[in-house]
């Protein structure tokens, strides 16, 4: 039994290696950096052109995940290729990443229906008492908001929405290369069991066969 459980694991990993689309998630890994890449400077192009009217840089929390998901999934087709259990990793990121994005989706489309609603404490909705600089770059407080912000609310939309199919696909992949694996696997284990089985099968009871008698001669 532990022959044929060893014989089961290594021919998980080699169903896994043969089936597991390292092209396509080559392609899902490059695709998810320059999302997390857009996302991050487009949130930083829009607490540039206006900071009152944000939501305490959602876009920026959001990109820790998307960074997260972009490293486990670059991990898992350069050295944990074989690996069932980084795999089951970097879906469990890739669901929190999913997450992410959806909180900042509706964030983006909640601005863009209330585009005028300070969520800053309401002593720093002042414009003279909200005051920011990121890397020594003055944001813009000002009461009106430039129609280039609803661009950029737009572009980041779109990325978001792109990131959630990108975490569906990845999603998808695990679950149909856990099938295919999951079957493969249970024709090679019944084969095996059967092999064994003839191996181990005592061979027959060996009667010898009795002399053959002449009949006897006849007298004329």
């Amino acid at each position: 039994m532990q022959f044929v459980e060893f014989n089961s694991k290594r021919n998980r990993r080699q169903q896994w290696q043969r089936i597991w689309p390292r092209t396509l998630l080559t392609f899902i890994t490059i695709i998810e950096m320059l999302l997390t890449a857009a996302i991050i400077g487009l949130e930083f192009w829009s607490m540039i052109i206006n900071v009152k009217y944000s939501f305490f840089f959602i876009g920026f929390l959001a990109s820790l995940f998307f960074i997260i998901t972009s490293i486990s999934t670059f991990t898992i087709v350069c050295c944990c290729k074989k690996s069932l259990s980084c795999a089951t990793y970097v879906l469990v990121v890739h669901i929190l990443s999913i997450a992410a994005s959806s909180v900042l989706l509706f964030y983006d489309v909640l601005f863009l229906r209330n585009s005028y609603t300070c969520l800053w404490p309401n002593g720093l909705c002042d414009e003279d008492q909200l005051n920011f600089n990121i890397f020594g770059i003055a944001l813009s407080v000002s009461r009106d908001i430039h129609s280039i912000k609803f661009t950029v609310i737009k572009i980041q939309i779109i990325c978001s929405v792109v990131m959630i199919f990108m975490c569906l696909v990845y999603i998808g992949i695990y679950i149909y290369t856990n099938i295919r694996v999951y079957t493969s696997n249970r024709v090679t284990d019944s084969h095996t069991v059967i092999e064994l089985g003839r191996v181990q099968q005592p061979p027959p009871p060996y009667w010898p066969t009795p002399p053959k008698t002449l009949p006897p001669s006849s007298e004329f």
